[in-house]
């Protein structure tokens, strides 16, 4: 596990050194194969050493599947990497230019949303880190159905308001639903829902039958419990009055976290649409400048909250 300001656990996995790596980077311009390596061994201090001469062994074969994630990631963030790799994939140079590509500034702030400890330390600069996952996911989502007519709407913690009036703009805007109703007449509870965003394409006529997707947005790195948990046909059953809309809606789950490849599978299958940091980034293109510069404000006062990295604690 890597939280910051903590240094990565001596068994965090792939895509968590590659954090660390760009995260390092981004504090001191450059970085390099060799200073990771020494960085990794630091880490290591021999913490799991049996049956091995050298743990350094360990850390260089680590070493070069980080380098190949980040390449990786270079290339699924589609010009919207604010990073740079060598020809050899040995060195790695942060580009501190944010004009010429937003993108890199979302890239940085899903990094920052993903290593802090957002339970306890979302809030920066007066703003709520989650709070902007939420419409930037909603603006993603939209740039993702593609069509200029797609609509979106913030139904999580972001959106002010009482849950029924939510569920109740919520089928006004689908034209679908009937409006809000507790068909259990239950208490209801905040998030209820299991939603933060809703997207949809609707047609001139207003009718029923059309695409609407179901999206949960997660930073941190305790989302995997949830990928499972957004369900549009019990929300609406639950939820709305007609207890069911013309076709089901598909779902979704955005992660601020470059997920670990090795369960990409796993998360797609349970989570529906399963778009991670480097997804997101490849479609958050047109962003308004209100929300890059609260995206910047953010993440440049989460960066400078971290003073320095502290060894690594067991928790």
């Amino acid at each position: 596990m890597f939280r910051l300001p903590f240094a990565p656990s001596p068994k965090a996995k792939t895509h968590e050194l590659a954090d660390f790596v760009e995260w390092t980077c981004w504090r001191d311009g450059t970085y390099s194969a060799r200073a990771a390596n020494t960085a990794l061994n630091q880490i290591d201090d021999n913490f799991e050493n049996e049956g091995c001469d050298d743990d350094s062994d360990i850390n260089e074969q680590n070493l070069d599947e980080v380098f190949i994630e980040l390449e990786r990631r270079n290339k699924a963030c589609a010009g919207g990497y604010p990073f740079q790799l060598n020809k050899l994939g040995s060195f790695l140079r942060h580009i501190d230019i944010d004009d010429a590509e937003p993108r890199y500034i979302v890239y940085r702030y899903l990094l920052m949303g993903t290593r802090l400890n957002m339970s306890i330390n979302a809030t920066h600069a007066g703003l709520r880190g989650d709070v902007l996952m939420e419409h930037l996911g909603a603006h993603i989502m939209k740039n993702y159905l593609g069509s200029k007519r797609s609509q979106s709407m913030v139904f999580g913690t972001a959106e002010e308001g009482g849950f029924a009036a939510k569920v109740d703009d919520l089928c006004s805007a689908l034209g679908e639903g009937g409006g809000f109703k507790n068909q259990d007449e239950g208490t209801i509870y905040p998030n209820d829902g299991k939603l933060d965003v809703v997207t949809w394409t609707p047609f001139a006529d207003g009718k029923p039958s059309k695409l609407i997707v179901f999206t949960q947005c997660k930073t941190g790195t305790s989302w995997y419990d949830e990928v499972t948990k957004t369900r549009p046909d019990a929300f609406f059953y639950n939820w709305t009055k007609n207890r069911t809309i013309c076709h089901d809606a598909i779902r979704a789950f955005a992660v601020s976290e470059s997920a670990y490849p090795k369960r990409w599978g796993d998360f797609s299958k349970q989570g529906g649409i399963f778009l991670d940091r480097c997804r997101l980034v490849d479609y958050a293109e047109d962003l308004k400048e209100e929300m890059v510069n609260q995206l910047k404000t953010w993440t440049d006062a989460a960066f400078s909250s971290v003073k320095e990295i502290l060894p690594y604690q067991r928790r």
